[in-house]
């Protein structure tokens, strides 16, 4: 899935998501669960359609992700979203913030290392290609074929995409050193093997 990860949109002006703190966790109580999909059959006849959604959740919710945490380091932070969808004409516009942290392995010294959850993303969903004319150039997009089921926009696993498509494929410390590992003690190495011809002649004796 391609995304866009810069501050600078190329999309048209729509209703943009308040910046997420690196520090303060959203509240939850007042917005709700996060829906599990939208319903973009409610939405072909209307052309002002919108989603707003910001609160955190357990990355066990997200098993692709939680499924790459380094299983030596249990404490986990929820992960902070703000998550914006709307539909201008034809054109479902997807803006997502994330912070968080997921602990990995790292592939050096094989320890716990800290790996940013932090996606800024910027997308265009279109449900026909030509639609791509109606963009400036360089707009980031994505076919609602290819990731809509049944007219359904199923939101966690999108998130899950973006975060994926952010993590790093070998995660490592920036300064750390190799771990060795041992699988036991190397056999010493015989100095000197029987002579066969000294073994007859002790057997001649």
């Amino acid at each position: 899935m391609m995304t866009s990860h810069s501050s600078t949109s190329n999309l048209p002006s729509q209703p943009t998501t308040a910046p997420l703190s690196p520090t303060a966790q959203p509240d939850t109580s007042s917005a709700g669960a996060l829906a599990k999909y939208i319903d973009l059959a409610k939405w072909e006849h209307n052309n002002d359609n919108h989603y707003q959604w910001q609160g955190t959740i357990s990355l066990a919710d997200l098993p692709r992700i939680d499924a790459l945490r380094d299983p030596n380091h249990t404490a986990t932070e929820p992960l902070a979203i703000a998550l914006e969808i709307c539909k201008k004409g034809e054109i479902v516009f997807w803006q997502l913030q994330t912070q968080g942290t997921l602990w990995q392995t790292c592939q050096r010294c094989l320890e716990p290392v800290a790996i940013s959850l932090a996606v800024d993303s910027e997308l265009a969903l279109l449900a026909d290609e030509n639609h791509a004319a109606l963009l400036e150039e360089g707009s980031e997009v994505i076919l609602l074929d290819e990731i809509a089921d049944d007219q359904k926009l199923w939101l966690l696993p999108m998130i899950e995409d973006e975060l994926l498509v952010d993590l790093p494929l070998a995660p490592k410390h920036d300064d750390c050193e190799l771990a060795i590992t041992e699988y036991g003690d190397i056999p010493s190495v015989a100095t000197e093997k029987d002579n066969p011809f000294a073994v007859l002649a002790g057997l001649k004796n």
